[in-house]
């Protein structure tokens, strides 16, 4: 079980030995060593349940599995953010704060990559249940040599709607197919540009601050664009799905 960044906070052996302290200055030495103790212990678990790496590693380790076939790609998509996160904190004060914007959006975009890749794998899941239990191709023939030989006008009807609905039933199991290729080659599409934007910020250590500012915006730009392409791509499913 994956423990929140609080839990984590308040099992930390540093943390445990701090409420200790503060119990056994209370006790031994004088009684308000431990309300102060107590709040010292207080302060360092907010800080450690507040640190950037541990909430990061948690909602990580918290996401559900994807369909297998957008897991590898989400996986290079999330590494990418790690990535620009790592260099971050290897990074000087300064240079983090310049690159901070971009770790922002970058945390935007890997959300809402994982949301649509959650719907999407559900999406997936009924695909392949639907291909493994229906062969569309098979049961339209036979129902359309059945029709050609029933003479009863009744049974031809029923026939005929049962027809109609396998043929409807095959068109949307043929644009469901569409709609997961899309994604597919968006998921495909989103690792370049974080790829990119990772090569882009490396590229910015060792120039200054006036050269660094004017390479952000464009980063930023890039990341913001796919965010829209992904958002559009989103609505198109969800107006499909209504039809």
């Amino acid at each position: 079980m994956t423990r929140s960044p609080f839990l984590t906070a308040l099992f930390n052996p540093l943390n445990i030995l701090m409420l200790l302290g503060a119990i056994l200055a209370g006790l031994i030495s004088a009684w308000w060593l431990f309300p102060a103790g107590l709040v010292l212990w207080l302060i360092m678990v907010i800080v450690v349940a507040r640190d950037p790496g541990l909430q990061i590693s948690f909602t990580r380790q918290s996401r559900q599995p994807l369909a297998m076939r957008f897991q590898a790609r989400f996986n290079r998509i999330d590494r990418a953010r790690m990535t620009i996160f790592n260099l971050s904190g290897q990074s000087s004060q300064s240079f983090k704060l310049l690159i901070d914007p971009i770790e922002e959006k970058l945390d935007d975009l890997v959300e809402q990559v994982y949301q649509i890749s959650l719907r999407m794998s559900a999406l997936d899941n009924a695909y392949a249940i639907q291909k493994i239990s229906n062969n569309f191709d098979n049961e339209i023939s036979n129902l359309e040599k059945q029709i050609l030989t029933t003479t009863d006008p009744g049974v031809k009807a029923e026939y005929l709607k049962a027809l109609q609905s396998l043929i409807a039933s095959k068109e949307n199991s043929t644009n469901l197919a569409q709609i997961l290729d899309r994604f597919q080659a968006q998921l495909t599409s989103t690792v370049n540009v974080v790829d990119s934007v990772v090569t882009g910020v490396a590229s910015l250590k060792g120039l200054n601050e006036k050269q660094i500012k004017g390479r952000i915006e464009p980063l930023i730009e890039i990341i913001e664009n796919d965010c829209k392409k992904i958002h559009q791509f989103d609505v198109d499913v969800q107006k499909i799905a209504l039809n």
